[in-house]
């Protein structure tokens, strides 16, 4: 199995192409070294010496078939082929290039590029390349006359970084090969679980999605890296919406993503967890609105999975702030984690390792896994935290005070000409556990002990993000908590107060308040117990559910977490009215 670092648009779709299985006869890759040779020599006639020091060509092959259902009808089928480049072109050194101001990558002249060859013709793609190149030397160009500029108008940082790191060239020419799959069979079984929603009249609107994409990844530098290699995913996800009687709206989701399409849940567990889903919604749309409350709080294995995902694997990239002219604001989020090297920020007893070189968890293909990031890097384990002390950030090419190298993390663009790191198979796990039952024990315990009528017990989290981008944007601009995180963290779905004699009470509508890094150094303790939770990385925030971009498959691994105080807040938006007719009642017949 391989990494998934296809570069394809949610929304395309890509057939699949003849690809020549030996690499000196592969007609891709020889108009990339063609033109990469060609290319060492760009030079502008009568301008600055500022000639390429770095060329890289990344071009993501291949075909997507996808459909959407709803309510038992197809709503939407597409299968198209696509090529898409990636062409990086640095001036300047390793040590200062044209990346990292504040207007790097941004072209102001004409662009001759566009549509990509989806044939095997030599002449057409050699001038594909030749285009993109063109473009982007010219791009390179202007971001360093900016960047130049900028320094001129202000003070040089006091640390001065190199720009680029150097690695060691990587030549691994793979062979190409794609699984058959029945796209009728597909079509008819997305459909039927589409279906199971129409037993419901709580959902009020629905969505099953099912997307096959079939490519090959070829990345070539001036370097030395030639490699290509198969690059499958096949994703699944439903998500649907209800109303309680209040106007709050509820919504539950389940996706699937596997490198490997026979590594998916067969249609009975697709269908079984669809149908788990619905039963949610049913429930949270008849379930009491929660109140604001801290106090003791245990993360189910999932929950706490989802949640680790986000404070841990979202902070272990650490962007580097863009140049730009004093006063001018920066678009610019950092990492809550970047001055935290050698601190503490979890409980000793905990170690976090990503992983991926792992291809299996407890007999399950794990998503994460791939070979090479999207520099040519080849992925790396990194211990990143060790006896709750941070010790490690998952790298690119670009480097951070502390960290010089890329240690194969590159799976997402990045702003300001540089990649983003992301996680891959993330592994959390605690010397020191015991057995679910005895944290939910101590969790009524400690609830007595304070006077608390209850506690709080956390089993999902919308995460992936289920909503759509304008909830996303709301959630974004109310700080999607208050008192935290400047990153918002993603809601409970599943949420109940524990009472003393161990009955659970479903609740809506909570969101966490005061919750980040920082809430992680208080956890108490962790269970014997741990969960998989694996998920489509889209660079969006909340990696957003069905959002186009590049995809990096991830998992994670974690035991149940039992924290002694965690805040919930109701928020005070204003709720949606109801529908003034009620939905059409399904009938057994349609529901089958």
């Amino acid at each position: 199995m391989v990494a998934i670092g296809i570069a394809a648009l949610a929304f395309l779709a890509l057939p699949q192409t003849s690809l020549s299985q030996n690499g000196e006869d592969d007609v891709i890759l020889r108009a990339m070294r063609d033109e990469i040779d060609r290319s060492r020599q760009l030079r502008v006639v009568g301008g600055r010496d500022d000639a390429p020091y770095f060329i890289s060509y990344t071009l993501n092959d291949g075909e997507t078939y996808r459909i959407n259902a709803s309510m038992g009808a197809a709503v939407a089928v597409s299968h198209n082929r696509v090529r898409f480049p990636v062409i990086d072109v640095r001036v300047g050194s390793y040590d200062f290039d044209d990346t990292g101001h504040i207007y790097s990558g941004i072209y102001t002249g004409s662009r001759l590029d566009g549509a990509w060859p989806l044939d095997d013709s030599y002449q057409a793609l050699r001038d594909g390349f030749w285009l993109a190149t063109d473009r982007a030397y010219k791009t390179a160009l202007e971001s360093i006359s900016r960047k130049r500029s900028s320094l001129n108008n202000a003070n040089a940082p006091a640390e001065k970084l190199a720009d680029f790191s150097r690695v060691d060239p990587v030549k691994s020419i793979g062979k190409i090969s794609h699984k058959k799959f029945d796209q009728a069979a597909w079509e008819s079984r997305i459909v039927n679980i589409s279906g199971i929603f129409n037993a419901y009249p709580e959902v009020l609107a629905s969505l099953v999605d099912f997307q096959q994409l079939q490519g090959a990844t070829y990345i070539m530098t001036n370097e030395g890296t030639v490699i290509r290699y198969t690059d499958d995913l096949s994703l699944f996800f439903s998500k649907a919406e209800g109303q309680a009687p209040d106007g709050m709206l509820v919504r539950d989701a389940v996706s699937f993503q596997q490198q490997d399409i026979d590594q998916l849940p067969s249609e009975a567990d697709m269908r079984k967890a669809v149908a788990a889903s619905a039963e949610n919604i049913r429930a949270l749309a008849h379930a009491p609105a929660g109140a604001s409350f801290s106090g003791p709080t245990l993360f189910e294995p999932q929950a706490a999975a989802q949640l680790m995902a986000q404070l841990i694997g979202d902070n272990l990239y650490v962007p580097r702030r863009p140049l730009a002219e004093p006063g001018r604001a920066v678009n610019f989020l950092p990492s809550e984690l970047e001055s935290k090297i050698g601190s503490r920020i979890l409980p000793e007893w905990i170690d976090i390792t990503d992983d991926p070189l792992q291809t299996t968890w407890n007999g399950r293909a794990l998503p994460g896994h791939y070979p090479f990031d999207d520099e040519g890097v080849p992925g790396k384990t990194v211990s990143v935290v060790e006896k709750g002390v941070l010790k490690n950030f998952l790298m690119t090419r670009q480097p951070v005070k502390g960290f010089a190298t890329s240690n194969g993390h590159a799976r997402l663009p990045g702003g300001y000409g540089a990649k983003r790191a992301a996680i891959s198979n993330l592994f959390i796990t605690a010397s020191q556990t015991s057995p679910l039952a005895d944290l939910k024990k101590r969790l009524i315990d400690m609830c007595k002990e304070r006077g608390k009528p209850y506690g709080m017990l956390v089993r999902k989290l919308d995460y992936p993000f289920s909503g759509n981008a304008a909830e996303l944007r709301q959630l974004a601009a109310s700080g999607g908590q208050s008192g935290g995180s400047a990153r918002p963290v993603s809601p409970p779905v599943l949420l109940y107060r524990v009472y003393a004699d161990g009955r659970e009470e479903l609740v809506r509508g909570l969101r966490f308040r005061g919750v980040s890094t920082r809430t992680l150094r208080d956890m108490l303790a962790a269970s014997q117990e741990t969960a998989e939770f694996d998920f489509t990385n889209n660079a969006a925030p909340l990696a957003l559910l069905g959002a186009g971009g590049y995809l990096a498959p991830a998992a994670v691994i974690s035991p149940a977490m039992l924290f002694e105080e965690i805040e919930f807040e109701l928020p005070q938006e204003p709720l949606p009215k109801l529908p003034i007719v009620p939905p059409p009642t399904a009938s057994k017949e349609s529901a089958r």
